[in-house]
C-alpha cells in the first residue's frame, strides 16, 4: 500500500483520531518489512495519526514444501516480528 493512501484511509476511518480505533496489521513478509513498513510508519506518524501496529507473520511467509504442503520458515517469521519491533 502506498503511504499516502494509508494516511488517507486512516483519516477517513478515524476522523477524530481517537486512540484505539485503528489497528494496522502488517502482512507483508520478512523481506518487505524492512523495506516497505518504515515508509508507512513515517507517513502515519508524520500525519500525527494514532494507530496500533501489529505483525501477522504467518501469512506473508508462506512457502510450499517439496511434498506440496504449505509451510512457513520459523526464521522468516521471527525476522518479520523483529523488523516490526526494531
Amino acid at each position: 500500500m502506498d503511504p499516502k493512501e494509508l494516511v488517507k484511509l486512516i483519516e477517513i476511518l478515524n476522523p477524530e483520531n481517537k486512540t484505539g480505533r485503528i489497528t494496522v496489521i502488517a502482512r507483508m513478509g520478512a523481506e518487505n518489512m524492512c523495506v516497505k513498513l518504515p515508509h508507512l510508519i513515517r507517513a502515519v506518524r508524520g500525519a500525527g495519526l494514532v494507530v496500533t501496529w501489529v505483525s501477522d507473520p504467518m501469512h506473508g511467509n508462506t512457502m510450499k514444501a517439496p511434498c506440496g504442503l504449505k509451510t512457513r520458515s520459523f526464521d522468516r517469521i521471527l525476522a518479520e516480528v523483529r523488523a516490526l519491533i526494531l
